[in-house]
């Protein structure tokens, strides 16, 4: 018998389908279209669970096919990995052809539900079913599937890492450019966490030793190194989806990038300090109030990922990896899933830049 709260939550579900007019819906044709922050009827609370609903074990069910196909696909101890739900396949199939254009096939797709997967695996796309892990969010307070994959993502990348492997984890809307597995090497022994810099002013203040702040979208984790350092960056990624989680359901109103919130905090909270000694272009810092005590991040330099607009025009930078910037801002703070008009504005941004290769 179904209880009030989930008789509640099925009728206040968001709509989402796959097939729309007996074809495969368009990205985010099969979506709630128009939705703002003021009027979203589809906006509850998820489930009771405050905390990780799972933990990034290799071994496990949830976990041991993307090990093993990240063991399969890494070159030199390095895979690249994105995650992508079915309304994101063309910007993943994309995100895949730019390694094929390099001549490069240490990357996989994480995919968060099952269409997607057999989409791109018809297609000759190496892509891993994440679809049970993601599911077993629905069992936490993170109520909008876009904030949902976000936290999942990084979960499965620091599985990818507990396996012994080191992870580039992109967002598919990333584009490489070229290899950037030389710049991640040069700075892989002295690093348990890389991320590009962003917001850099030049100032240094407690919270920002480095005069930049971390872009956690674009996370390498060192898996491949010492004992020390992987349990480092598996710890980083557990705690940073942990504290996403506390700051979206103590700021109800907070959007998707509520678990992009929490490794923020997670680093500005541990007392970062800039080290006197940088390893190559990559400027270290400690964080020796991180969860594993000690946890070495490596801020990387501008000629890695330089995308310092979110909305409006960018000319290319001409950094290994890039992404296109949206037109314009849209109210999507409370939005469960991605509308069309969104992926339309993104592909289109995407081929005005260079970026669109299919």
């Amino acid at each position: 018998m179904f209880s009030l709260f989930t008789l509640c939550h099925l009728a206040a579900t968001s709509p989402h389908k796959t097939v729309c007019d007996g074809r495969a819906c368009r990205p985010g044709e099969g979506n709630a279209q128009g939705i703002t922050h003021g009027s979203n009827p589809y906006d509850i609370r998820g489930g009771s669970l405050k905390l990780n609903p799972h933990e990034p074990d290799p071994a496990s069910p949830l976990y041991a096919p993307l090990a093993a196909a990240a063991k399969d696909a890494a070159s030199k101890g390095l895979v690249y990995m994105c995650a992508a739900d079915y309304d994101f396949r063309e910007i993943a199939s994309n995100w895949m052809r730019a390694f094929v254009r390099l001549g490069l096939k240490n990357a996989l797709v994480y995919a968060l539900d099952a269409e997607a997967h057999a989409h791109l695996t018809a297609r000759g796309v190496r892509s891993v079913d994440g679809s049970l892990a993601m599911a077993d969010f629905n069992r936490t307070r993170l109520a909008r599937h876009i904030q949902r994959a976000e936290a999942e993502r990084h979960l499965a990348a620091a599985a990818v890492a507990a396996s012994g492997v080191d992870v580039l984890l992109m967002d598919c809307s990333h584009v490489l450019l070229r290899d950037a597995a030389p710049l991640l090497h040069e700075a892989a022994h002295s690093v348990d966490v890389s991320v590009p810099r962003g917001n850099c002013d030049g100032r240094t203040t407690p919270r920002s030793p480095a005069g930049c702040n971390p872009n956690w979208s674009l996370v390498w984790l060192r898996g491949a190194g010492s004992a020390e350092q992987r349990s480092r960056a598996v710890a980083h990624q557990v705690a940073g989806v942990r504290l996403g989680m506390v700051d979206f359901y103590l700021r109800w109103w907070n959007g998707a990038h509520c678990i992009l919130n929490g490794f923020g905090k997670l680093f500005s909270n541990s007392r970062p300090s800039l080290d006197d000694a940088a390893a190559g272009s990559t400027a270290v810092v400690t964080m020796p109030g991180g969860p594993a005590g000690g946890t070495r991040v490596g801020l990387l330099p501008l000629s890695f990922f330089d995308s310092p607009l979110l909305y409006g025009q960018q000319k290319r930078s001409g950094a290994a990896i890039e992404r296109a910037a949206k037109p314009a801002q849209r109210d999507r703070l409370r939005l469960d899933r991605y509308d069309e008009q969104d992926f339309v504005e993104l592909v289109s941004a995407m081929k005005e830049n260079g970026l669109w290769f299919m």
